[in-house]
């Protein structure tokens, strides 16, 4: 599991670290995703977060509450807004800004011109992350998560598309 991360090192609760490229490169640009955490079956369009749900935002948000994150995006749905909260809130981040899922490719082209040097958070679902990825990719490299799949974490550090390396973490 995701501890904490700082000076460019991801730690491990069982004490092990990763490395993120490019940490301090201002031509990369840093994606943070993550699917929105556990929602309530209620067979609703935009449905609440369980208490499980909750409580992984919250976790999430101790995470990445030392990343030094710049932004955190989500769709306009609840579930994604209030996973990205928990994070906002910890990391004292400007407020969340919203996006359509189907402008996504359009919005990460974008990032990869005006955000260099920057880590973004993009909270999303489990069709929008994994096609977020690939569109980065510049291939279909990633497949939807499953619907009970939560705690993946992916982080992609691009230079351009299809030149971006990407972490998979869990958390």
């Amino acid at each position: 599991m995701l501890q904490e991360a700082g000076q460019g090192v991801l730690k491990f609760s069982d004490g092990s670290t990763r490395e993120i490229p490019h940490w301090n490169d201002s031509n990369y640009v840093t994606l943070v995703f993550v699917r929105h955490c556990e929602k309530v079956l209620d067979g609703s369009k935009n449905p609440d977060l369980t208490p499980e749900g909750y409580a992984r935002a919250e976790r999430l948000g101790r995470i990445f509450e030392q990343f030094r994150l710049d932004s955190v995006y989500t769709t306009p749905y609840r579930r994604t807004q209030l996973t990205a909260e928990a994070v906002r809130t910890r990391a004292k981040l400007p407020p969340v800004l919203s996006y359509a899922p189907e402008d996504q490719p359009a919005l990460l082209t974008s990032f990869l011109h005006s955000a260099k040097g920057k880590r973004l958070l993009i909270v999303g679902h489990q069709n929008t992350v994994p096609m977020g990825l690939n569109v980065l990719a510049g291939a279909f490299n990633y497949q939807n998560l499953s619907d009970f799949e939560y705690g993946k974490c992916f982080i992609a550090v691009s230079n351009g598309l299809g030149q971006t390396t990407v972490l998979e973490l869990n958390y």
